[in-house]
């Protein structure tokens, strides 16, 4: 690592510090009489065999950070734990194999994706043949949705690249992105096409980083600042660069966390800030603020919870209730709190 790794970095002219009075400013507000459904659906699809704690963190913090309703897109098998621990979330089972209950599944996520206004894909989805298929008929690609039974048929529509499009992208909903979601998008050619334009937020760490690049982990830490821009810049969305001090960036302008808590070092916390940038997005904050704001509250919640149980002690379940807090922390200095 280089030598300064755990000094701020050295902000530009297009940067600038996400500070309270930038949380103030884009924190969502709810109308008298808002509605569940208008105030921000959010279809999640994360988890694998193994990894149903994905689904369930993502959706935890979705559920904390204001997302009106959350649809969690699983395995048939993660369903029941993931009712259990989020009994507020509505479920999407996805077939384990059978390619017979493909075209079913792909049919509900799409009306569920329609009535939303937000996804989110990736926390723990895994790399097997199926997630494979599954990403591909979410973000299409040369035949990706032809692949074990998720076929669409006439249904599907080509892009002005001439790649064939996925139902994430005839959705046109922000997405945000995630783990196995971004390990997926860097082993497909020309990924950036399989996007809606200026509409995701792709979070990825420094191996996540490197692999969609292409380049080394010491190259791209040498400067986070410069690196998160480039990227954003080169692919026309926003980027959420989890090194150190999390950078946000959409190529223009460049945000960067006042704090660099290490007890988030920890199993799960990137699923938790996935699912708060999904519940941002889902209640119409831009990319860039939603992806700024996650960082913000999170790295509140991680201070807060740390009072009680230390750097060592926090584990990525401790921190969706933490986030309410400073969320309401954020409503009553705003003046929308009780």
């Amino acid at each position: 690592m280089p030598e300064d790794s755990t000094k701020r970095p050295k902000l530009g002219p297009t940067d600038a510090t996400i500070d309270r009075a930038y949380a103030l400013r884009v924190l969502p507000r709810r109308a008298f009489g808002a509605h569940k459904w208008g105030v921000g659906g959010l279809v999640i699809v994360a988890g694998a065999p193994g990894f149903a704690g994905a689904a369930i963190l993502s959706a935890l913090a979705a559920g904390r950070a204001g997302a009106g309703i959350m649809n969690v897109a699983a395995p048939r098998s993660l369903t029941g734990a993931v009712v259990v621990h989020v009994p507020e979330a509505a479920t999407i089972p996805l077939p384990e194999g059978e390619a017979a209950g493909n075209r079913r599944a792909l049919d509900l996520l799409e009306k569920k994706l329609e009535k939303s206004a937000a996804l989110l894909v990736g926390p723990g989805l895994g790399e097997d043949e199926s997630a494979d298929a599954l990403m591909g008929a979410l973000f299409g690609g040369k035949a990706a949705r032809a692949r074990i039974g998720f076929g669409v048929g006439a249904t599907a529509t080509t892009g002005e690249s001439g790649i064939e499009q996925g139902i994430a992208q005839d959705a046109g909903k922000p997405i945000a992105i995630d783990a196995d979601a971004l390990n997926w998008l860097a082993k497909q050619p020309e990924w950036t096409a399989l996007l809606p334009k200026g509409a995701a937020v792709l979070t990825p760490h420094v191996g996540e980083m490197g692999r969609l690049l292409g380049k080394e982990s010491a190259d791209l830490i040498a400067d986070p600042l410069a690196t998160v821009r480039g990227a954003a810049k080169a692919w026309g969305q926003t980027v959420v660069f989890k090194y150190g001090y999390t950078a946000v960036s959409d190529g223009e302008r460049t945000l960067v966390a006042e704090d660099a808590p290490a007890s988030l070092a920890t199993a799960g916390a990137g699923d938790v800030l996935a699912g708060t940038i999904g519940a941002f997005l889902a209640q119409g904050l831009a990319p860039l603020d939603a992806g700024a704001l996650a960082v913000y509250v999170g790295m509140r919640a991680a201070r807060r919870v740390e009072e009680r149980v230390g750097t060592l002690g926090l584990v990525a379940g401790d921190l969706p209730l933490a986030i309410a807090e400073e969320l309401a922390a954020l409503e009553r200095e705003a003046g929308d709190g009780a």
